[in-house]
């Protein structure tokens, strides 16, 4: 309308000055009678081809403007947040550890337990990202404000609560809270035994859920098949096995396998359980508090047959078997229970960072890639970690394979400590740029570290599934030994 106004009074005054100049030309120029009539009409006939004119071109110039401004839209969009496959924002959200009203050790585990729990929970639903649970536990006493929470985590919603136990009983406060402006979205009292403590937290989840993307199917995430037992004291002694698996001490791994034990003891049919146990056995392996040898290997084996035997939609159990695989250098089952395990738990940093490497031993480098650096931006520094190195290490490996220096080298530059294979693939590196390397500090830390290694043993447990790769690394470990 403002565009057609415009334009009839430009024609209208324009129409005038013709008309006012024609009638003292036409005084003083001899010119036929009719043509101050004929100039009128073709004024007349003109004024609404202008007018369709002018409409045209605007309604051109306001598609190309709305066209830019759209594309200048999707692009923020697609740059700062993260787009489901069906256009929809994928809300971030994060479970802040729930106070102990007890304020004592012993209930601490419980309260603790059923956080996690709803994390676990919260990342299998696809439609929603939830930051790791190490990183959830950090955020305990950093008393962060709403903007932090957004500015730091990018999060866009905060679940946070209370927990009181008062003999068999819990009491249970819990609220979902947006960062933007602090309002609570929603918020509930529960005042129950500790055996519902499964149907609480399916209800949390459910509702949180619903508030944040709509009415979805509840049930296709399969809750009521993976309830780790319905057995109460079963239940306590997991979290407890699993609280002294997270310490990482030799001490704390032997008194997780008795509480482990003790799970199973009270509930033969606990999934979990023995797939704990068998990470458990597995965390002694790799960190040398028992003997790596074939018969444990086979003990983890068995346990992890067992929980899912017990449980086929245990994620951890498939997520375990792929680092027993990968372990065994059975590359094709790691990927295939890696994948199993992802498919279950699209959103836990330990699935996708297994799987990632799985990936990699069968040579889909790119798509492994995307899987590590996923892992890297939702858990950065992975439980009982101080650094990233894990994390950088596993991408150290992927660029190397991928052959992009480029990214090998930035990436390399975060590295607190270099591991053994981290620091042989940066000689290699540098090696092919034909780059000096001697003189750094990384070198020379790692020539004392590293330089009396059984290489042939240590190259092995790359786990590369490629024998000519493996060969040449060795060569160069070789060359660079005291």
């Amino acid at each position: 309308m403002t565009s057609l106004f415009k334009t009839s009074t430009a024609y209208v005054v324009s129409s005038a000055a013709i008309l006012g100049v024609a009638d003292i030309v036409f005084e003083t120029v001899a010119v036929p009678d009719k043509t101050m009539q004929y100039l009128i009409a073709a004024i007349l006939i003109g004024f609404p081809i202008a007018l369709i004119v002018s409409q045209f071109f605007n309604k051109k110039e306001e598609t190309d403007i709305s066209t830019e401004e759209s594309k200048s839209i999707d692009k923020l969009n697609k740059e700062d947040k993260k787009i489901t496959a069906s256009g929809d924002y994928i809300q971030k959200i994060a479970v802040i550890p729930f106070i102990n009203l007890n304020k004592d050790e012993d209930g601490a585990f419980l309260i603790d337990g059923i956080v996690e729990d709803l994390i676990t929970e919260f990342s299998m639903i696809r439609e929603i990202e939830i930051l790791s649970r190490q990183t959830c536990f950090n955020l305990r006493e950093q008393n962060l404000t709403n903007e932090d929470y957004r500015n730091q985590y990018g999060l866009d919603f905060i679940v946070s609560g209370s927990i009181r136990a008062v003999g068999d009983r819990l009491r249970i406060s819990v609220e979902l809270s947006e960062t933007l402006e602090g309002n609570v979205i929603w918020s509930n009292k529960y005042d129950r035994v500790k055996d519902d403590i499964f149907d609480i937290q399916d209800e949390i989840v459910r509702k949180i859920t619903i508030s944040l993307i709509g009415e979805i199917e509840f049930s296709s995430l399969k809750r009521a098949h993976r309830k780790p037992t319905e057995n109460m004291t079963s239940y306590e002694f997991l979290l407890k096995g699993k609280e002294g698996h997270h310490k990482f001490t030799k001490e704390a791994n032997i008194e997780a396998l008795k509480y482990l034990d003790s799970a199973i003891e009270a509930d033969a049919n606990n999934a979990q359980a023995y797939a704990w146990k068998a990470c458990a056995i597995g965390q002694a392996l790799g960190r040398g508090y028992i003997e790596y040898s074939d018969e444990n290997i086979g003990r983890v084996l068995t346990l992890i047959d067992k929980a899912i035997e017990v449980d086929q939609n245990d994620f951890e159990a498939h997520r375990m078997l792929a680092e027993v695989y990968l372990t065994m250098h059975d590359f094709k089952n790691s990927k295939k229970s890696g994948q199993k395990a992802f498919q279950m738990n699209p959103n836990d940093p330990r699935v996708i960072s297994v799987y990632g490497e799985a990936l990699l031993r069968e040579e889909e480098i790119e798509e492994g890639i995307t899987h590590l650096e996923k892992a890297y931006e939702l858990d950065p520094i992975p439980q009982g970690q101080t650094t990233s190195d894990r994390r950088l290490g596993a991408l150290l490996l992927a660029y190397y394979l991928k052959e992009d220096s480029e990214n090998f080298n930035s990436t390399a530059l975060n590295l607190v400590n270099y591991d053994l294979r981290s620091w042989l693939l940066n000689i290699d590196i540098h090696l092919k740029e034909e780059e000096l390397y001697q003189d750094k500090k990384w070198y020379k830390d790692g020539v004392e570290e590293f330089g009396e290694s059984d290489w042939s043993m240590e190259i092995d447990r790359f786990h590369l599934n490629n024998k000519p790769l493996e060969g040449k690394l060795l060569e160069t470990a070789q060359n660079h030994s005291i």
